[in-house]
């Protein structure tokens, strides 16, 4: 087994292609000889190339990654692949396991894949104390992400392809063509392991990398060059834009840790993206800096309101306000960090966005809502009442169907969008959910020709 797993690194050193990833390595202006570097491995020929290289350059400290997935059958092998040639460098190894059964409804097992991979690298960097990441994307990768993004009309944000550095993560491959990494990896005799779901065209990404981008180089071999330029002149224009913004508008803007305060007369001429834009850039480096398409028309949809008092909530939990004079942003409180409250006959509550109010006396001039709910209080009076948000597994019985449904699944089918989505809040009755807040109530609260008390659950909007 060894003898399969040795890196032969001064043979290495011999190939065309290490003078050119020596190269790449030291364009990065922050990474320096001696630094410690996590490098996420797959046990993919890719991900062995980046190992093979980075091992024989002796520059740095490395760290090896594995994430498990468990998508497929032998995924245990591709651990043990891993596993054993870092032992074999006696080289630190890192490995967690994902459950497949975990991903939620409505979630890409790609993008499930994505999040929990970068959530676990950055964890471990965070942790272990490392300089950078390193994956090993490379330009058949930049070329099939600028298409798709192409395709998902992303904006100027997607024609910057995969980036080479993104705050700790680093891409030293993106100028290596998948062939030039295969041809390395077989001259060099790099085991590495086939991943099969490559070949499933099902998979958009598959199809665009089998079906698009190999013809499409092989009839014009000078494509994946002319995508990389294209690439670096897009990130050109968006860093003079960026500079345009953070020069002469950011530094304008009113900022702390959970609010900032945009002031209308800089912006007010602007045009819409150049506002999109800033607010953009009021978060870089976050979590997540990607936008989809849907959330930035929603934001320039904001911009173009000039009602006072209309918000917007953003899809990283923070909620945009249109004052008389600025636009205010405030750091919304994460649903899990949100204690229930309790409900009480004539003791309004406020939680997240909403007031709650119950009252066993009917008031006058009550009007047909989803905000107002008439329900049982013969059952309901003896039982502790509390609103919170709701949890994944959650269930209730719908007012007028005889099964139960999931909550998540009632909220899609109500098409309930995913910021608000995410703040539904259910009142529930010693732990048993007796109303969706402001949708429906459950079948068992309701009124019947039995029901001997009756309670009005009213919930109205806060003022901002």
């Amino acid at each position: 087994m060894s003898e399969l797993i040795q890196i032969q690194s001064e043979k290495i050193k011999m190939d065309p292609i290490f003078e050119r990833f020596e190269k790449e390595i030291f364009s990065f202006s922050s990474l320096t000889k001696g630094d410690s570097i996590l490098v996420s491995v797959s046990s993919g020929l890719d991900s062995m190339a980046l190992l093979s290289l980075l091992v024989s350059s002796g520059h740095f400290d490395i760290t090896v990654a594995h994430i498990n997935h468990h998508l497929r059958q032998d995924s245990d092998q591709d651990e043990s692949l891993v596993k054993a040639i870092a032992e074999n460098l006696k080289i630190t190894f890192e490995c967690k396991s994902l459950n497949p059964d975990e991903i939620e409804s409505g979630v890409s097992i790609e993008q499930w894949g994505r999040n929990h991979r970068y959530q676990y690298l950055n964890k471990l960097v965070v942790s272990s104390d490392i300089n950078w990441i390193m994956t090993a994307h490379h330009g058949n990768d930049q070329a099939e992400t600028l298409l798709m993004n192409l395709s998902r009309q992303t904006g100027l944000a997607g024609l910057r392809g995969v980036g080479k550095e993104i705050g700790k993560v680093l891409r030293p491959l993106l100028k290596f063509s998948k062939q030039e990494l295969s041809e390395f990896v077989k001259r060099q005799s790099i085991p590495y392991r086939e991943d099969l779901t490559n070949n499933d065209l099902s998979i958009p990404r598959n199809f665009m990398r089998h079906r698009v981008v190999k013809p499409w180089e092989k009839e014009i071999p000078s494509l994946l060059k002319g995508i990389q330029g294209s690439i670096e002149h897009f990130i050109e224009w968006m860093d003079a834009l960026d500079h345009f913004i953070d020069t002469y508008l950011i530094s304008k803007v009113i900022q702390s840790d959970n609010q900032f305060e945009i002031p209308l007369e800089i912006i007010e001429t602007m045009p819409n993206m150049t506002k999109v834009r800033l607010v953009q850039n009021l978060f870089k480096g976050d979590h997540d800096d990607r936008w989809s398409k849907h959330q930035i028309e929603q934001l320039k949809h904001f911009f173009q309101n000039q009602e006072i008092g209309h918000y917007h909530t953003l899809h990283n939990g923070w909620k945009l306000l249109r004052d008389r004079s600025s636009i205010i942003g405030e750091k919304m409180a994460k649903c899990d960090e949100i204690l229930p409250v309790e409900l009480v006959p004539n003791h309004p509550v406020e939680f997240i966005q909403f007031r709650y109010e119950l009252n066993v006396a009917e008031p006058a001039g009550l009007t047909s809502s989803p905000n107002l709910e008439k329900v049982d209080w013969s059952i309901l009076k003896d039982q502790k009442l509390e609103i919170r948000t709701w949890s994944h597994g959650d269930i209730f019985q719908p007012l007028g169907m005889e099964g139960h449904q999931k909550i998540s699944d009632f909220l899609t089918h109500e098409k309930v969008d995913l910021f608000q989505k995410e703040s539904q809040a259910v009142l529930t009755a010693n732990g048993t959910i007796a109303w969706v807040c402001g949708r429906r109530i459950a079948d068992w609260v309701k009124l019947t020709p039995n029901s001997t008390e009756t309670a009005i659950l009213n919930r109205s909007q806060l003022d901002i």
